[in-house]
This record gives C-alpha cells, sequence and structure tokens, in this order.
C-alpha cells in the first residue's frame, strides 16, 4: 500500500502501471480478460495478456446472433472457471447488497494492497481510494475504451455503474492464491487444442451461434439487405462486441506463435501451420475492417456517444457489406484450416 495524499490510499506501482497497461491495449478492444490478466500479474503469475485469452477461453470462441445482448452474455467456457483450472487460481468474488458496501469492502482490499475488479455494468480496475468531505471515492480505470481514468463516489456508482438486481449481480473480484504462477505450457497446450476444436464445432447456445456456424450466420446476414445492424443502441456489432472477437484471432496466433518452439519434429510443424492460418485468419479480418470499419461509443456522465459517423453509413451499404462477407469467409476459411492443423494433434 503506497500514499499519494494524505489519507489518500493506492496500490503499489499505482497509478503509475497505468501507462504500461496502456501500451498493452493500443489500438485493442479490452474487456473482462484484460483486467483478469492484470490481476493474475500483479499475483506473480507468468503469462501475457494472449496467454490469458486462451487460457481462459476467450481467444478460442466465435460467437453471433442477431440479438447482440445475447453474445454480450454467452460465454461457451466461464473464464474465471477455466483460469482456475488451468493455473490453479482461487479467487475471492463479493457480491455487495448495496454501492455504499461495495466502497467498504473495496477500502479494506486496498488497505491490504490488493488490486481488484469491480464487475458492474463494465469491468472497472480499482487501485485506490481518495476520502472527501460528502462521499468516498474509488480510483481506477475503465477496461473499455482502453483504460480511461476513473474516479466514482457511490452516487455516481449508483447512477452510472450498478446493474440493477433484476439484471446480473455486481461483483468485486480479486486473486487470493495462485498454486501455478509459471504455467506449464506442454500440460496446458492440449487442453487449449481440445477447446479449440470443441468450440469450432460447438451447437447453439440459447440462440447464440458458436465457431464456423457464426461465421456462416454473420456472412448470410450481411449479404441479406433486411437485416439493418445499425438499428441496435449502443452500435454492438459494428462497435467493440465484434471487435474483440475478431482481435481474439491475433491473441491465438500468438499465442501458437510462442508455443511452437517448445516443441520439435511434427509437433512443432503443426503448431507453426496452425499459427500460421490464424495469422492470415486475423488479415483476412482486417481486411473486413477496410470495408465495414467500427463504430465505437464512448459513455460519458452516463450518457453513450457515437463515431465516427460516416462508417454508420458503410454498414448500410450493401456493396460494402458483400465484400465484409467475403472476408469473413476467407477468415473462417483460414481458422478450419488451423483448426485442421491442431486436431493432428489429439489424432481426431
Amino acid at each position: 500500500m503506497s500514499t499519494h495524499a494524505k489519507n489518500d490510499i493506492y496500490v503499489g506501482d499505482y497509478p503509475g502501471q497505468l501507462g504500461f497497461l496502456r501500451q498493452q491495449v493500443g489500438e485493442s478492444e479490452p474487456t473482462l480478460g484484460f483486467a483478469l490478466w492484470v490481476l493474475l500479474q500483479r499475483a506473480g503469475v507468468r503469462l501475457t495478456w494472449s496467454d490469458t485469452e486462451v487460457l481462459s477461453g476467450q481467444a478460442l470462441q466465435f460467437l453471433y446472433s442477431t440479438r447482440p445482448q445475447l453474445v454480450e452474455a454467452c460465454n461457451v467456457l466461464a473464464p474465471l472457471d477455466a483460469l482456475s483450472r488451468s493455473l490453479g487460481v482461487t479467487w475471492t468474488e463479493i457480491s455487495p447488497s448495496s454501492s455504499l458496501r461495495a466502497f467498504d469492502i473495496a477500502r479494506e482490499w486496498l488497505e491490504e494492497n490488493a488490486i481488484f475488479v469491480a464487475r458492474f455494468r463494465q469491468p472497472l480496475l480499482i487501485f485506490g481510494t481518495r476520502p472527501s468531505k460528502f462521499e468516498p471515492v474509488l480510483l481506477g480505470a475503465r477496461i473499455e475504451h482502453r483504460l480511461p481514468d476513473l474516479q466514482m463516489t457511490p452516487n455516481e456508482c449508483d447512477l452510472h455503474e450498478w446493474r440493477l438486481h433484476l439484471d446480473e449481480i455486481n461483483t468485486l473480484l480479486r486473486v487470493s492464491f495462485v498454486e501455478h504462477p509459471d504455467p506449464v505450457w506442454m500440460a496446458l497446450l492440449p487442453v487449449v487444442v481440445r477447446r479449440v476444436i470443441t468450440n469450432w464445432r460447438h451447437e447453439p447456445l440459447d440462440g447464440v451461434e458458436v465457431g464456423l456456424a457464426a461465421y456462416r450466420a454473420l456472412a448470410d446476414d450481411l449479404r441479406n439487405p433486411s437485416v439493418d445492424f445499425t438499428a441496435a443502441e449502443p452500435p454492438t456489432w459494428m462497435g467493440p462486441l465484434l471487435y474483440r472477437q475478431i482481435q481474439m484471432k491475433t491473441h491465438l496466433h500468438q499465442f501458437l506463435d510462442r508455443m511452437a518452439p517448445r516443441y520439435g519434429g511434427k509437433p512443432r510443424q503443426v503448431l507453426a501451420k496452425a499459427s500460421t492460418n490464424y495469422g492470415q485468419s486475423a488479415a483476412s479480418w482486417r481486411a473486413f475492417a477496410q470495408s465495414l470499419g467500427r463504430v465505437y461509443e464512448k459513455r460519458e456522465e452516463g450518457k453513450d456517444l457515437r463515431g465516427p459517423d460516416t462508417h454508420v453509413h458503410h454498414w448500410r451499404d450493401l456493396k460494402r457489406r458483400q465484400a465484409a462477407a467475403l472476408a469473413v469467409e476467407q477468415a473462417a476459411l483460414w481458422e478450419g484450416r488451423a483448426i485442421t492443423e491442431l486436431a493432428k494433434l489429439l489424432g481426431t
């Protein structure tokens, strides 16, 4: 624990560490997986952001539905459970009864020099607290939108961040114990490969298409003029939801590229080919982005702001959508080839 001003409490190395984290994010669309990586890294686990996205299962899935809210709530594999099994992580997760109780727990954890994630309407990385005359202030960063600074009072939390109990429950999450700070990659790789293959062939989940079927459904809808991607508020399919899934192909490419040199003979060749194919899939998605760029959203005092509007018009342009559909099919083709290579490691 460190103090920057009288009565302020900060977790050591913060907020200075934010500069490094923002460099890692770059132009990407970070989500909960990035926050989990930050927690694990501080707990001494030696892995990259890409490793975390792969071991959590997030980088191994591609999901699609005409109802994007279903996709946002869907996971083939629960990230916390997947990381627990892969690394022997024990999490402490608390569901406070109110925002005021959440702030009390937050102060207790910060006094223990524990960084944590508040999983409210969006994941928030919390690393400090500041007392004030009227209400305490939590200090941190929003994970979404590339880690902008966060200062939040209980009242602001209630207005803009706290989920109603009719929706998902709000939680505070921290790492309490890690069994394997040095991941046993030789044992973990077969687990990852099995998950990759399972997700590619997976049946729909509660109306959400998975894997190859999701690729096909997205390409079909892009070619269908009756499907309006611009109607949703916020612009989910035109923004972070899709682009987070796109960047996962790069994470998987990087993971396999790092794994290949650990092996010799046929396994090394298979991993190298699979990595190359995922790299080509990522390149196809970049071609997609040239036709249909992202329409982002920002949260400012509880309001969603859209832009740039030019890209909204692109998503209504059938010619651009047809070119994008072709890029989606090319991305699926390359990913399918990667799956074929990886299956050789399991003899399937």
